[in-house]
């Protein structure tokens, strides 16, 4: 309307204001073009996901140029919305974002949104991203009503065994990783080091056992591997080295959060043959 009344009336000065107002748009919109241009978005699943229960998803926005920041970018995930104000030129920037998974075993990663507002939100550029990255899904963890208060070792007492626990003698100092509880962080050496550190204690742990999936209770297979799940974690967590035999499948007892996750992915991927998307 602007340029057809500045036609009609011949005024310079609505003709100046069409033209700054074109100008502008045609800026805006090539910057927010530009402000796509050498963007990475990775994905940092956590360590533990559980079939049906909230996660943590960090997702990291990087940029890949040399000289020239990120401004003003959303993600969008799952219609869930990060916003990342500005990036560094060859810096990433990373947020949590709460997903839930449904189903164990393998599982894609949902696509990724990417919106630049940049520079005044009057364009919105966007772009998908399609991050080919799977995760494996853990069996719920559900209280098995008949073995969740057994001793797994019928009361045969504890043996010392040098692994990572809450109590005891000081075994090692390592650098904190985000789940250690606060009483055991070293505050003194954490001073010094400009970082946290955390006190790795001996726990007394006791005699082994094995977890046989077919001897569980329970209303077909889903139900026994959600109950074979809870009791790994909780037998592992109260300091007993735990195995587990699931078909052909046999594990031998051990201890630690990587024979964790071990045991748990075997529950994940057992009686499925292939990845299911």
């Amino acid at each position: 309307m602007l340029g057809f009344a500045a036609v009609n009336t011949g005024n310079n000065l609505l003709y100046l204001m069409v033209s700054a107002l074109l100008g502008f748009m045609s800026v805006s919109g090539v910057l927010g073009k530009w402000n796509l241009d050498k963007v990475d978005v990775r994905y940092l699943p956590p360590n533990e996901i559980y079939d049906g229960l909230p996660t943590l998803l960090g997702i990291e926005l990087v940029n890949r140029r040399r000289w020239m920041p990120i401004f003003l970018m959303e993600i969008v995930v799952a219609d869930r919305m990060l916003f990342f104000p500005l990036v560094d030129p060859s810096q990433g920037r990373q947020k949590n974002l709460e997903i839930t998974l449904s189903g164990r075993g393998y599982r894609q990663l949902p696509a990724v949104a990417v919106r630049s507002r940049f520079p005044v939100n009057f364009f919105i550029r966007s772009m998908g991203l399609t991050i080919d990255q799977e995760v494996t899904v853990f069996p719920t963890p559900q209280p098995c009503p008949d073995l969740h208060q057994v001793d797994p070792g019928g009361g045969q007492g504890t043996q010392q065994n040098w692994q990572k626990g809450h109590e005891g003698d000081i075994n090692r100092i390592s650098d904190y990783q985000g789940g250690e509880p606060l009483k055991s962080i070293h505050w003194k050496l954490s001073a010094r080091h400009d970082r946290l550190k955390v006190k790795e204690l001996s726990a007394a742990t006791r005699k082994p056992v094995v977890l046989d999936l077919a001897e569980l209770p329970g209303q077909g297979l889903e139900q026994r591997l959600r109950y074979a799940s809870y009791l790994v974690t909780r037998w592992l967590r109260d300091g007993w080295p735990v195995g587990l035999k699931a078909g052909s499948l046999e594990f031998p007892p051990g201890v630690g959060q990587r024979h964790k996750l071990l045991l748990l992915q075997a529950l994940a991927h057992y009686g499925q043959d292939q990845k299911t998307p």
